[in-house]
């Protein structure tokens, strides 16, 4: 079973301006980091629970990308 290294403490989104910003914490160091981006119209569809989905998934992929990024320099 794969360990799931990252969770998702808190989402919060303001659906005026579409301002996102998620925690998410390390399972192993309780590191906190805080992603914070801007959804488009599109991306706002959809029922509570799959936006926040949406959210997460998107979130995840900037930790990759950051990850990256620290781990070519």
């Amino acid at each position: 079973m794969r360990i799931h290294l990252w969770s998702f403490d808190t989402v919060t989104v303001d659906l005026e301006d579409r301002d996102v910003s998620v925690k998410a914490v390390h399972a192993l160091s309780s590191v906190e980091v805080l992603i914070s981006f801007r959804l488009s119209d599109k991306q706002l569809k959809g029922s509570p629970v799959s936006l926040r989905r949406t959210i997460e998934t998107l979130a995840a992929d900037k930790i990759l990308d950051l990850a990256s990024f620290l781990d070519s320099a």
